[in-house]
């Protein structure tokens, strides 16, 4: 009970990342060095307009965000479901009209398990969309026009490359 209070806390006083078991960050997308920063001066916005929830689900939806470590599925239901090393989780991800798409869940590894959740705001300025790590993220071309084979973007692939990792990840643990 006392870990669980504790694990309450530092999720609410966290940036709204996503939680791993170990109490540290699970690494996410934006974590990665954003390839082109970009510079707003005083806006704290990046150029173009917030995209709706019809474009990022589009953007987003039947699609795997390749990580390092793992991945995140966006089922076009709403389900998530996300590896990164040795945690996992089934949960949910949406979309809202100004501009946000947040996915998390219950993350699991071995007998310890923690909510979380990441947001990312994007915005779009012709074809680049630019996208930032909620709430306080620095804002990054996530898909260049033209695009190239190093932005972010290049890493949502079609399909779902997450099922076969998260049954091998459970297997792994179910053996410990």
């Amino acid at each position: 009970m006392r870990h669980q209070r504790m694990l309450t806390a530092k999720i609410a006083g966290a940036v709204l990342g996503v939680a791993c078991l170990s109490m540290a960050a699970v690494p996410t997308p934006a974590d990665a060095r954003p390839a082109k920063k970009v510079t707003a001066g005083a806006k704290s916005t990046a150029p173009g307009r917030a995209m709706t929830a019809s474009e990022l689900r589009q953007l987003y939806s039947g699609k795997t965000w390749v990580w390092a470590n793992g991945g995140g599925y966006m089922d076009p239901s709403g389900r998530f479901l996300g590896v990164a090393g040795k945690d996992y989780t089934r949960g949910t991800w949406r979309t809202s009209g100004n501009g946000t798409m947040c996915f998390g869940g219950v993350w699991t590894g071995g007998s310890k398990r923690s909510r979380g959740q990441a947001c990312f705001a994007h915005r779009i300025q012709g074809d680049t969309i630019y996208q930032r790590k909620n709430p306080s993220g620095t804002w990054y071309a996530f898909k260049n026009s033209p695009a190239r084979g190093t932005d972010e973007f290049s890493k949502l692939v079609d399909g779902d490359r997450v099922s076969g990792q998260l049954k091998q990840v459970q297997a792994a643990l179910s053996a410990d």
